[in-house]
């Protein structure tokens, strides 16, 4: 029934009444901030469609050459539904597009009190792609809708609310509206750096490109994730697990994460991430709505990938390579564990991260350190301790005491920073009776350390230089190979120690946060086909941070092994045989020079 008496020039919509002045696109954003559905104070009756509905309205209302699809529909039913939104796809599967519409659409409901960070990594890249596609689709709004708010600074990359000079040029009093940022200056990386302490009632992020920028950058998006009314939605081609895109999106603990063998059928489909209220979203190229229309039709979405495009790369680059995995199917290329030192799926095989059971209170207690004075670098101060002993089945294991800490280094005692460290390391060690010999720590560069130890507490702690040359043990029975033949360096043949143990079924208790730095480091060969781990700065150029509680784990490993703990299967000074290493090597070499003057038939 049409209003009547005082309401008869009220104009009806979703069995709710609105002033006559109002438009279309008023209504859609008016019933977008009343939540969607909301009861009605003349009724009492439930009225509205809900915010995906009344989203999807208002963006055809704002752009009308806007065309919906089954991919981005999904995107904007997961943007208004999770706080973390991951997106992985093949180029051309319209995520850039989708971002840049959610976040006009987000900030023109709300311009009083919404900030809108739109990172790419260069200023360039910005202009190209996410915050190229904002402008365009801002102007189009503007020139078609005299409400829409928002005042564009093209010099600054900026579309601000208020139309007066609200904001310093180094942004730290940025306010409300949209602002590009830019992760790399003059060829360096520079992060969110002063937007990362940004407070408003609503902040939304939109990273694009995210498969370029390391793992710190996820750290920049847990900080803004405090404020209460936060989103974000990071999209790339998936490349890496490792790195910012692969972090955002790697699946659940309880799917296993990305080595629990997340389905990769090539169908769209979605899964949790490790974030709270997180989802990832895979567009795979194969599954892209162009394909829902036979082979030979008129394509229906021209600004999509199309099949020409994928047969085209197959012919090209092969359907397993890398070049088609990324750019064509979107999904992230499986092996990405394989040169990694421990694998999440290797520690849950392996039993790794279950507490232990001992046979008996016959168990010796290790400590262990990876110093840093103050953060400097970085670097964090950790200090662990680990025991082994044997198991019900008189298996000789080790397990980590709980999780390693950080040892408390303040710029503001008058003590040195290696006192401070000993002086605490000391106290910890004695009221857990753990013997100095039973303690060590990584010596690398930090030789007042060892003397700050000797001075305050023994000579006797274990000093461990991991830039040294390997050892002359043997690595295993079946190779007959010593670690200073497989391994490049020390600290290779020391984090493989811990995967030789974890795959043993000999280690319990990896805590996640220590297994998140062990899967984080590469291998590689080196000179002579030797193994050598990714170096440390290169690492944490990659992953934006030092692997610190790996680093103390390792040395604790060492010391238990000088202090009696053995790895299955492995071989002390000499082999099955009762022969020494040495006349091994060179009756082998004699047999391989015989062989190869030898005449066959």
């Amino acid at each position: 029934m049409p209003p009547k008496g005082r309401n008869a020039n009220m104009v009806e919509r979703y069995g709710s009444l609105w002033d006559p002045y109002q438009t279309e696109l008023s209504i859609e954003m008016g019933a977008i901030r009343l939540g969607g559905k909301w009861k009605s104070k003349n009724t009492g009756k439930w009225c509205g469609l809900g915010l995906f509905e009344h989203y999807k309205r208002m963006i055809t209302i704002l752009w009308p050459d806007h065309v919906w699809h089954k991919w981005n529909i999904l995107q904007l039913e997961c943007w208004l539904n999770y706080r973390i939104v991951g997106t992985i796809g093949p180029a051309s599967s319209g995520k850039t597009n989708s971002a840049a519409v959610f976040a006009l659409a987000d900030y023109y409901v709300w311009p009083d009190c919404t900030t809108v960070l739109v990172s790419s990594t260069e200023r360039e890249m910005l202009e190209m792609r996410v915050w190229g596609e904002i402008k365009s689709y801002h102007n189009k709004a503007t020139n078609n809708h005299e409400m829409i708010p928002g005042k564009l600074i093209e010099s600054r990359q900026r579309i601000i609310t208020d139309n007066r000079e609200a904001f310093s040029e180094d942004g730290k009093d940025f306010r409300n509206g949209l602002c590009g940022v830019p992760l790399k200056r003059g060829g360096n990386y520079q992060g969110l750096g002063s937007f990362a302490g940004i407070k408003n009632k609503r902040v939304r992020m939109i990273a694009d490109e995210l498969h370029l920028c390391p793992k710190v950058f996820v750290d920049a998006i847990s900080n803004l994730n405090k404020n209460r009314d936060f989103k974000c939605l990071g999209i790339g081609n998936p490349k890496d697990t490792m790195d910012a895109l692969g972090i955002l999106c790697e699946p659940s603990a309880e799917l296993g994460g990305w080595d629990g063998g997340i389905d990769q059928t090539p169908e769209t489909k979605t899964w949790a991430t490790r974030f709270d209220k997180g989802i990832c979203i895979q567009l795979p190229g194969s599954d892209c709505p162009n394909m829902d229309v036979p082979v030979g039709a008129e394509i229906p979405y021209p600004f999509l990938i199309t099949r020409e495009a994928i047969a085209a790369d197959i012919k090209f680059y092969g359907q397993d390579s890398l070049q088609f995995t990324m750019m064509d199917e979107g999904r992230m290329p499986r092996g990405q564990g394989l040169r990694r030192v421990l694998t999440r799926r290797m520690c849950e095989r392996f039993g790794a991260m279950e507490l232990p059971v001992w046979m008996n209170e016959d168990r010796t207690i290790i400590g262990f350190l990876d110093a840093a004075y103050g953060a400097v670098g970085g670097d964090r101060c950790i200090y662990g301790e680990l025991e082994f002993g044997k198991d019900p089945n008189n298996k000789l294991i080790m397990a980590l005491r709980g999780a390693p800490q950080l040892v408390p280094v303040s710029v503001d005692n008058p003590d040195l920073p290696e006192e401070q460290i000993a002086k605490w390391v000391k106290a910890q060690c004695e009221g857990n009776k753990i013997p100095p010999q039973n303690f060590g720590f990584d010596s690398t560069g930090k030789g007042t350390l060892m003397a700050a130890f000797a001075r305050i507490w023994s000579a006797n702690v274990i000093p461990i230089e991991f830039g040294g040359k390997p050892t002359e043990r043997v690595v295993h029975l079946d190779i007959r190979q010593t670690c200073r033949e497989k391994y490049f360096n020390f600290v290779s043949e020391l984090w493989y120690s811990v995967a030789l143990i974890v795959q043993s079924g000999q280690f319990r208790g990896m805590t996640d946060d220590a297994l998140h730095e062990f899967s984080m480091r590469e291998w590689g060969f080196s000179g002579a086909n030797r193994i050598q781990v990714e170096p440390k700065e290169k690492m944490k150029l990659k992953t934006g941070r030092s692997p610190d509680i790996a680093d103390a784990i390792v040395c604790g490993v060492e010391v238990a092994r000088q202090r009696g703990f053995h790895i299955e299967n492995a071989v002390a000074s000499e082999t099955a045989s009762g022969r020494k290493l040495w006349q091994e090597r060179l009756a082998n070499r004699i047999e391989a020079m015989a062989d190869r003057h030898s005449l066959n038939y």
